[in-house]
């Protein structure tokens, strides 16, 4: 079974992903799968939507919007994406950039409780995470990968959306994700943001507005289609479920998404539509 690697790009908006800027990027979305039109959740905030991805519901349903302890007892009363893979012998790798001694403790207790198996923090700089991923990717296993890439949030809460360093942000992401495409072999890669932002504000995005909720998807590898435009309006929420698909798991019937079906190639999309299972 390959691995599947989902690379969440904290902040960064679609309109920014151009050959000039974002070659890596553009190139994965023309050759391989692009939804044409992907929102978030409402809040559109980091919070919200890494509990929306986790847990495969929408805030309305989870309530985790604020950080906190709130966490830990939220995820017991729900059915986690590493713990369903757990139940499957497929465990989930969360690499990820995180500052502080504290929020790295957190981190970890988090995870944990969500049913991750491995969760390596590092710098926070996208080349670093990267790094520290591919070092992950050499051991053999069959898993989910996380890799948080928080570079645009950080340049856009501190300059602005599509300021000069923003853009150096997308750059920068940019030559790490084709750092860790050029290791990739049998894998699916799906890269993701959180939310964009400077929809109302330069410098954030928790406000409805379509800049702030635009998030770019992009999927490529060896379980997806080539040349695929998806045009129909695709969510956040369809991340986890799309997942197990990819994975070969069972999707709780709780998850409120579907698996973006048109992005898998037939022999993938064939095990996974039918595959909807009750607590």
């Amino acid at each position: 079974m390959p691995r599947c690697i989902v690379v969440l790009t904290d902040g960064l908006r679609p309109d920014a992903i151009s050959p000039g800027l974002a070659p890596t990027l553009s190139a994965l979305g023309d050759d391989y799968v692009r939804a044409v039109r992907a929102s978030t959740i409402r809040p559109s905030v980091t919070v919200a939507a890494l509990a929306s991805l986790a847990t495969g519901v929408s805030p309305e349903t989870h309530g985790l919007v604020q950080p906190g302890l709130g966490f830990l007892t939220g995820f017991r009363r729900l059915r986690p994406l590493p713990a369903e893979l757990a139940r499957y012998g497929i465990r989930t790798t969360v690499v990820a950039g995180v500052e502080g001694v504290a929020a790295r403790q957190i981190g970890r207790a988090l995870s944990a409780c969500a049913g991750v198996s491995r969760m390596i923090t590092t710098d926070c700089g996208a080349a670093e995470v990267v790094k520290a991923a591919m070092v992950e990717l050499e051991r053999p296993a069959d898993e989910l990968m996380f890799v948080y890439l928080s570079d645009c949030d950080r340049a856009g809460h501190a300059s602005g959306w599509m300021s000069e360093e923003y853009l150096d942000a997308v750059r920068r992401v940019d030559a790490a994700i084709g750092a860790l495409t050029a290791r990739l072999i049998d894998e699916t890669l799906l890269i993701v943001s959180d939310h964009g932002g400077g929809g109302l504000e330069p410098r954030d995005h928790d406000r409805p507005h379509p800049l702030n909720e635009r998030i770019p998807l992009i999927m490529a590898g060896s379980r997806v289609r080539r040349g695929v435009a998806v045009q129909r309006e695709v969510l956040l929420l369809d991340v986890p479920p799309t997942v197990l698909a990819v994975l070969g798991v069972p999707i709780p019937a709780e998850y409120e998404g579907e698996p973006i079906i048109e992005a898998l190639r037939p022999e993938t999309a064939e095990v996974s539509e039918p595959m909807r299972v009750a607590s």
